[in-house]
């Protein structure tokens, strides 16, 4: 792999020595910081005649190739500036000519008052994703990012915390292009403390190119924080609460430093919520039905921080270190009485069962890289890194019977201690060289290649008690159900792609290999075990992309990828987890990775509204599914057979008059499941889904705005399973204050209060169940945010993802 690296470099360089003679140089401001989009002539020296033009990048620098030889100066502009010009410099023939660095001095004549607007739409069609200009969306500056993307087109979060994008599973979420290394329950609760108004963007990425990972395959759901782009110290800071029937409180800060050549960047958020959220499960059996009612207690109380340095070196390297990391503490508990009938009308007994599942978990993450950027076209990225994560999950049930007269017959105590240590190490290296052609403008070809190694090690142990720790009489072990499992992946990645843009069209082609190499081993307190098979295998994933422009203002676009679904680790953990006494949870230790192909095709208008059909075949789905022993159920993953999916969704901006603009987005998906549920038990299943969303934006005044939005899934079927419909309606208002630096918003959720989950399904042998499941969705909130420092300069150097570990998995939130 080092020599591929070496040789690419090599070729690289020797392409760029062979370039024809060419003009580079950087323009600066006064306080000798870059002046980011100048605008650069090249004027004949003789006569002042102009030759050619170009922008200087976002650190000033510029190049004018293809020069012809001759005498030469250049002249720099920028609105607000007096003009600059260099020194005459002669061109000679295959040398590369480089100018000293040309200052611009503010004008002397200043114009009393400036003002430029400009505005996004909150819902950007791109040619590779859909972008959430967050701040472009009063309704969305008081939320949290966990609601944000509830109501993102095409995306769902089911009550399990898991995503869906576009009618698929298997969506990885990514924070500033890095991976979140959480589980779905862990990245809830940072989510859920994230305010909307720190992120800049969210991108919605459904067929990622080859430089991604493989792993997810309904794509990539990028979250972007906000960076201020101003010298010195600037920021924001934001606080929020909302009430329900219990609160929920949450403030941020992000601040950014810059000065020269030196970048401190850093956030801090924290949030404290609560919530209860009523439970409904009925379960029916063979001649019997159990009958639970109940609620759930979930109170989270978690701090997010990040800080980070970028260094620049010269024009061309720049050094970055970026620590980041979250801690957060669960207070989660189920209540629940469960009357048990047989052939009667009554109940024949009654269980109360209360399970206190707190628990404790710790992220940290260092990552070290470097970047060096050319003004040929060449970029190469270096990146080191390592995360370290770390969960405590204690659990108490306490089960107590009652007779057909609510008389106590007996009752029984249970104690889980479970505890989950992962460590990631990732190391890897991406090289980029564009080609432009010097006769036509619209014209260059990209390559793209590099690779990634990564290296997870697990460990997790669950010590499981009978009886609870009295005085005197101590908790005796369960030899059933303690159990220490540990697992061991590491995956080598390359990649390579090119991009050929010429006039109208654009055309992408990639590769991207994963060696993965899999081993784990569960082991109980009776040196019993069970050995994942060890498994090595070579998968390679293609992917294409082509873009054309077929009038003025339309252009099409097809693509294609292959992508993996590598189970979370938890998920094949095979320790059981007891909910209650007729119910549990466990992973499966023979869970193989799923394979995806995506094809898509979308139009789109005036760069706005788009037309997309995306088709998907997935093989070895898996799924949740839930297993009888008996009167006692579990649920587990397993792979169930495979899927098909066709979506066809339109998204397109509604301007309505100057002041009154709307977006809708509009989502149909038909899908097909077939394969075993369990053994003997096969289905062949076509469901229909419906997602839209809608929304409208009111500019009041040059203070207020105003703000409704609304989204609704339709009922639909995913393989055994019915699920019922889920939409909302959402009010908000904002006056900026304190000369627009500050924001003041005020905002109800779900105003109608009909965000509510329904699910049922039905299992080999008679066994039927449905779940109703309704939290506190209808709240009021109030959110002040306030901007502070200078203005719209240079901000902190981008990261890209790195350490593929997104399917951390825990099962502290029962």
């Amino acid at each position: 792999m080092a020599r591929l690296l070496y040789v690419a470099l090599l070729f690289c360089a020797v392409l760029a020595s062979a370039t024809a003679q060419s003009i580079t140089g950087s323009v600066q401001n006064a306080g000798n910081t870059p002046a980011s989009f100048a605008a650069l002539k090249l004027l004949r020296a003789a006569d002042s005649v102009f030759v050619k033009g170009t922008v200087a990048d976002e650190a000033g620098r510029f190049t004018f190739s293809n020069v012809p030889e001759g005498s030469y100066r250049v002249q720099a502009s920028f609105v607000g500036m007096v003009n600059a010009n260099s020194k005459t410099v002669v061109v000679q023939a295959n040398q590369t000519t480089y100018l000293e660095p040309m200052t611009l001095q503010a004008s002397a004549q200043t114009l009393s008052a400036v003002t430029v607007r400009a505005s996004k739409p909150y819902v950007e069609q791109q040619a590779d994703k859909t972008v959430l200009n967050v701040a472009a969306n009063a309704t969305a500056q008081g939320k949290t990012a966990y609601e944000l993307l509830q109501q993102a087109p095409g995306v769902v979060i089911d009550p399990n915390d898991n995503l869906r994008m576009a009618g698929k599973q298997g969506v990885n979420v990514f924070i500033d292009g890095k991976p979140t290394n959480l589980s779905s329950a862990d990245l809830a609760n940072l989510l859920q403390a994230t305010p909307a108004a720190n992120i800049a963007t969210v991108e919605l990425i459904s067929n990622p190119s080859a430089r991604y990972d493989a792993q997810g395959g309904a794509g990539i759901i990028n979250i972007k924080f906000r960076r201020d782009k101003s010298l010195g110290l600037n920021g924001n800071a934001s606080a929020g609460y909302s009430q329900s029937d219990h609160y929920r409180a949450n403030a941020a800060v992000d601040l950014n430093f810059r000065a020269k050549q030196l970048n401190l960047y850093g956030n801090l958020s924290g949030s404290d919520n609560f919530q209860n959220t009523n439970v409904s499960i009925n379960r029916y059996l063979s001649g019997a039905r159990f009958i639970q009612r109940g609620f759930d207690s979930d109170g989270t109380q978690a701090l997010i921080y990040k800080a980070g340095a970028d260094y620049t070196i010269g024009t061309r390297h720049t050094l970055g270190l970026i620590v980041s990391g979250n801690t957060a503490n669960n207070q989660f508990g189920t209540y629940t009485t469960t009357n048990i009938f047989g052939q009667r009308a009554t109940p024949d007994s009654s269980l109360t069962n209360r399970v206190d599942s707190p628990s404790q978990n710790n992220r940290i993450n260092t990552a070290i890289n470097y970047q060096y950027t050319d003004t040929l076209g060449l970029n190469l990225y270096v990146d080191a890194d390592y995360t370290q994560f770390g969960n405590n999950a204690p659990s108490r049930i306490s089960s107590d019977y009652t007779n057909a007269a609510g008389q106590p017959l007996f009752s029984r105590q249970n104690r889980f201690d479970a505890t989950t240590d992962i460590t990631i190490l990732t190391f890897r290296a991406d090289l980029t060289k564009e080609w432009k052609n010097n006769r036509r403008p619209d014209a260059s070809v990209t390559l793209e290649t590099g690779f990634k190694h990564t290296d997870v090690d697990t460990d997790n142990d669950l010590l499981a008690f009978t009886g609870f720790e009295n005085p005197g009489v101590p908790a005796q072990p369960d030899v059933n159900r303690t159990n220490r499992f540990t697992y061991r992946e590491i995956v080598t990645a390359a990649y390579a792609s090119l991009n050929r843009k010429t006039g109208k069209l654009t055309m992408e082609a990639g590769l991207r290999a994963e060696n993965s190499t899999v081993q784990g081993r569960s082991t109980d307190l009776l040196n019993r075990s069970i050995d994942r098979p060890d498994t090595t295998y070579l998968n390679l994933f293609p992917t294409a992309y082509v873009q054309y422009q077929v009038a003025k203002n339309g252009q099409l676009s097809v693509n294609y990828g292959r992508r993996i679904g590598r189970p979370n680790y938890q998920d094949m953990n095979p320790f059981v987890y007891q909910i209650d006494p007729y119910t549990s949870q466990r992973g499966n230790p023979f869970l193989r990775p799923s394979y995806t192909h995506n094809a898509e095709l979308s139009y789109t208008y005036k760069w706005a509204m788009t037309l997309k059909i995306a088709y998907s075949a997935t093989s070895d789905f898996s799924t949740d599914v839930i297993r009888q022993e008996g009167l006692t159920g579990y649920q587990t993953v397993a792979n169930v057979g495979k899927a098909n999916v066709l979506n066809v969704s339109l998204n397109t901006p509604l301007p309505i008059t100057k002041w009154w603009n709307g977006y809708l987005y509009a989502g149909a998906t038909w899908n097909r499941y077939q394969g075993e549920i369990t053994p003997g038990q096969s289905f062949d299943q076509r469901a229909f889904a419906f997602e839209g969303y809608m929304q409208h934006s009111f500019t009041l005044s040059k203070v207020w705005e105003a703000q409704v939005s609304g989204f609704w899934n339709a009922p639909n079927r995913q393989t055994i399973y019915q699920i019922g419909g889920l939409g909302a309606l959402n009010l908000s208002v904002q006056k900026k204050v304190m000369q627009s630096r500050g924001r003041l918003t005020l905002g109800v959720d779900d105003l109608l209060n009909t965000m509510r989950w329904k699910q049922s399904g039905e299992f080999g042998g008679g066994a039927q169940f449905d779940i109703y499941r309704k939290w506190e969705s209808r709240r009021a909130t109030i959110r002040f945010s306030y901007r502070f420092g200078n203005n719209e300069v240079k901000g902190a150097r981008g990261r890209k993802d790195n350490t593929g570990a997104e399917r951390i998995k825990t099962k502290g939130n029962l």
